[in-house]
């Protein structure tokens, strides 16, 4: 290190560091079949995760369900459901672990819009809560992403300065936030999105890998 600060590297979860969306289309396939709904098919729900359990819910139901009542019942169950199937199949990305330890100069934080019971739960079972200086969940603030007021809470709780701010996730979302902070952008391929919609949402540069992304975070260190 030359002295000068450290980075900030913010990573979202679902998609980017852990391999969850079988669990939640379980946990979401369960709560509509308990209210007689129509269950949804698994891997359609790839592409709604990423901006919270309501607005997940919202996509998976008739116009009739999408009153603010009937909403707050399904995430009810919802909840009762994905508390115990959390952890059934979800598992780190190959590559996620060592790229964190490699990453060990720089400051990491986690933004998610995931729950915070969910992703307290997640990060301790899969053994990741040491990795991160801050933990921002969707429900930690009156705001959460693609509001940049996220990045600032997490510099602005973060002791001592950082010389630069990364945002890196596998949607438009991730880009949108980082890209309206002012942080440098990276979007993961290997995450629910793919690459056309992180080229749209112009992520500054595209990573195939967790550890191509640790390439790229070096290249540009």
């Amino acid at each position: 290190m030359d002295g000068s600060p450290p980075r900030l590297l913010v990573f979202d979860f679902d998609g980017t560091l852990a391999d969850t969306w079988r669990d939640i289309a379980a946990a979401l396939n369960r709560t509509l079949a308990e209210v007689g709904l129509p269950t949804v098919e698994g891997p359609e729900v790839r592409f709604w995760i990423g901006n919270g359990v309501l607005p997940l819910l919202e996509r998976a139901v008739s116009p009739e369900w999408q009153s603010p009542e009937r909403l707050a019942e399904l995430y009810a169950h919802f909840r009762e459901h994905y508390d115990r199937l959390c952890l059934e199949t979800t598992d780190l990305y190959p590559g996620v672990l060592e790229c964190l330890r490699e990453l060990a100069e720089d400051r990491l934080a986690i933004a998610s819009n995931k729950p915070a019971r969910f992703l307290d739960r997640i990060l301790n079972g899969l053994g990741l809560k040491a990795y991160f200086d801050v933990v921002v969940a969707g429900d930690t603030l009156p705001v959460s992403k693609p509001d940049p007021a996220v990045i600032a809470h997490v510099v602005g709780v973060l002791p001592g300065a950082v010389r630069e701010v990364w945002m890196i996730g596998d949607s438009a979302v991730d880009v949108q936030t980082g890209r309206a902070f002012g942080a440098r952008t990276v979007g993961c391929v290997w995450g629910l999105r793919g690459r056309e919609e992180l080229r749209e949402a112009g992520a500054e540069v595209l990573a195939e890998t967790p550890l191509e992304l640790l390439r790229v975070l070096r290249d540009r260190a």
